[in-house]
């Protein structure tokens, strides 16, 4: 299970990729609790800072609470009580001993007012948390306070959140999975498989697990895998020791889309008794598992956790992207999601951080990447949510995302929602909660299940669109094969994200799923042809509907020229403003798409100024855009710069009158291009992937 994280855990599990305490229970070691011991509350003290030192708050708890029997005055224990039951999940307990804390010396304990709030907000209390939070930020004054301003700020936006969600929940029902696959103590990473099988990790006991078994004799996560036979589900069995190595923790399995590779977690002790997590990788087939390996240093980075693995592919590349969470240096803070590109050889590239879109202050985690919609869930407690991590989902790939949206009510619930994962027929799927409703050891939260979630499709409207490319020059729409089509979202903040691609070679028409409420664009790409785009929306559409996109594209004829438009400079200099970089790079995927043409880019200015002075200008104007060019990889060769200074006007400069014309001085300063030949060699046409679609060097981060 997850627990809040704190810098005096001994971490003892990271499979869920936050500090995890072994199970949902707590005691004492054997004969050192109950009372009659003859031990002084001072020795229980001992006992009990020592545990929470180790980070085993539950046999913390006991002792704490013992120590408050002969001493309920004690402040300073109250508080440890109160975080001792903040860490193992029981958050009811914990609010109640943070409110005593408040009350008998809050000038002391400051932070415990946070704490206060949001265990209120652990709680489901979100009126009196919004409250908490408020009155705690006006009086904290520690040098953390600007840190500590943004997070409330954050929980009260969650707040906000949750109390509109609960109000307008989604269409999707949520069901605990019964005991045929949750046991005693906690479940995590359930992946469905083969259409009847479910594979998941899990902890299991029927009592509870004491701090002094811990040595290896109990308490292993391991792989296990149920199958349904009709509406039921098996017993899970425990995978072979090819994954499930003895002696460590197993978890986290998930497949590549060909079903051939299997990634999954292990966990072991390093020299320093730290619990650490790794990635490894097995083939599938028939049924079976070869023996795990560990995946290389890059993504395995020594004395960090790697965990989390989710696999997608990318067709255009003919590779796989591994994604998992790191906590590595070089993150947003926290734990963040990073990601791997595994070439058509096997090879994993460096890893690379997804970008401040995701990953926050906070833990991202549990990622799962739905191939087919290429939709990215994962849970975050940095983001604002209704309790602590909850489920959200962005769409896009590598470090190109759209803002995440929080999954709702009652996907997410007044605490932490986490492994979201689809399954293939997009009915339902899974999730792990530890809300209300789980086989609980001791507190009604402190354990991990795994739930079932399933849509009501009939109130939910689906949407697609299709239809096909055509040549704009033939005037009965003839329509054309061989050329690639491009879906891409377009957010509030008008940033264009691709979510997906295919090209089409025999069959004309494309077609795209959509989502509700969405802006998307289109964009159709040939060899010999301008590219071109069109529109769709799914804004405030009620019933299902495909809709229909026709895409004209214009032939690419020696000579004729094209006027870019957007195409800035800084005022009479040569300097490309920023603003240009989406024209630029859309010029840059014409020439990508089209290999061979050689092309000249021509630039105008308008007739203020000397003659000379114009023409040197426009000249060095010209040339500015074809270095761009060549800084993205266009050859030398097939770019030509060319000043024309004020001389070859589209519009007069001057009105009828001889008054100023404005407008048309704005439209003779120009940048055009025009293909004026081709390569004597054929050059490897390039793929426009991703990366390239918009791509500025410099400004990497769409953020």
């Amino acid at each position: 299970m997850i627990l809040r994280r704190t810098h005096k855990l001994n971490i003892c599990l990271l499979l869920l990729a936050a500090v995890t305490m072994w199970g949902c229970g707590g005691t004492s070691m054997q004969g050192g609790a109950a009372g009659g011991t003859g031990l002084t509350w001072k020795n229980k003290l001992k006992i009990a800072d020592k545990f929470y030192e180790e980070g085993y708050f539950y046999d913390a708890s006991h002792y704490y609470e013992e120590v408050l029997e002969d001493q309920p005055e004690n402040v300073d224990v109250t508080y440890k009580l109160a975080e001792a039951y903040f860490y193992s999940r029981d958050y009811k307990m914990a609010n109640q001993r943070y409110k005593v804390v408040l009350e008998k010396d809050k000038a002391l304990y400051p932070f415990s007012h946070y704490k206060y709030a949001l265990t209120l907000k652990m709680n489901g209390k979100y009126a009196e948390a919004k409250t908490a939070f408020v009155d705690f930020i006006k009086t904290y004054r520690s040098f953390d306070a600007p840190l500590y301003k943004k997070k409330v700020k954050n929980e009260i936006a969650g707040c906000d959140y949750a109390i509109g969600a609960m109000e307008n929940p989604s269409n999707v029902m949520v069901i605990h999975m019964g005991t045929e696959v949750n046991a005693a103590y906690t479940e995590a990473s359930p992946m469905p498989f083969e259409g009847n099988k479910l594979m998941y990790a899990s902890l299991r006991s029927d009592t509870i697990i004491r701090s002094e078994d811990l040595k290896g004799k109990v308490g292993r996560f391991k792989l296990y895998q149920s199958t349904k036979d009709g509406r039921r589900w098996g017993k899970g069995e425990p995978l072979s020791e090819n994954v499930n190595f003895p002696k460590m923790d197993v978890a986290n399995g998930v497949f590549s889309p060909d079903g051939s590779k299997f990634f999954y977690t292990q966990c072991e002790s390093n020299d320093a008794g730290t619990l650490v997590c790794a990635i490894y990788v097995a083939d599938y087939a028939n049924g079976e598992w070869s023996k795990g390996k560990k995946l290389n240093e890059q993504i395995n980075l020594p004395d960090y956790t790697s965990t989390h693995p989710a696999v997608a592919a990318d067709k255009r590349r003919k590779s796989l992207i591994l994604y998992f969470v790191s906590d590595r240096p070089d993150g947003e803070g926290g734990r963040d999601i990073w990601y791997s590109e595994i070439t058509s050889k096997g090879e994993y590239k460096t890893p690379r951080n997804v970008g401040r879109k995701i990953n926050t202050v906070g833990d991202e985690i549990t990622p799962f990447y739905n191939t087919a919609t290429h939709v990215l869930s994962f849970s975050s407690d940095g983001h604002p949510s209704m309790g602590g991590y909850d489920v959200f989902y962005t769409s896009g790939k590598m470090r190109k995302w759209t803002k995440p949206e929080n999954a709702g009510y009652p996907i997410n619930s007044r605490v932490d929602d986490m492994y979201f994962v689809a399954d293939a027929s997009e009915e339902g799927g899974y999730l792990v909660s530890n809300r209300v409703g789980t086989i609980a050891l001791k507190s009604e939260t402190c354990c991990d299940d795994i739930f079932r979630y399933s849509w009501d499709r009939a109130l939910i409207p689906k949407f697609a669109v299709d239809k096909f490319a055509y040549d704009a020059d033939d005037s009965s729409q003839t329509t054309l094969t061989d050329y690639d089509v491009k879906l891409y979202q377009v957010d509030k903040d008008s940033s264009v994200i691709l979510i997906d691609e295919m090209h089409i070679s025999k069959e004309p028409e494309y077609f795209f799923t959509l989502k509700h409420n969405k802006n998307y664009k289109i964009e159709a790409t040939k060899e010999g042809y301008f590219p071109n785009e069109e529109w769709a929306s799914t804004m405030g559409l009620t019933k299902s509907d495909t809709l229909h996109r026709w895409i004209p594209l214009k032939k690419l004829e020696l000579n004729k020229i094209i006027v870019l438009k957007d195409i800035y400079y800084d005022f009479d200099k040569a300097t490309l403003r920023e603003e240009s970089n989406r024209t630029l790079g859309k010029l840059v995927d014409i020439l990508n798409i089209n290999p061979r043409i050689i092309v000249e880019l021509g630039a105008h200015t308008d007739s203020k100024g000397e003659n000379a002075y114009n023409q040197k200008l426009s000249q060095r104007r010209a040339e500015s855009v074809v270095k761009y060019l060549k800084k993205h990889g266009i050859p030398k060769d097939r770019l030509i710069a060319k000043g024309y200074g004020e001389g070859t006007p589209i519009v007069s400069n001057t009105n009828e009158d001889g008054s100023d014309n404005a407008e048309g001085r704005q439209m003779n300063r120009r940048t055009e291009i025009k293909v004026v030949g081709e390569t004597a060699v054929v050059v490897k046409k390039k793929d426009v992937t991703l990366d390239d679609a918009f791509k500025d060097a410099d400004n990497e981060d769409d953020e």
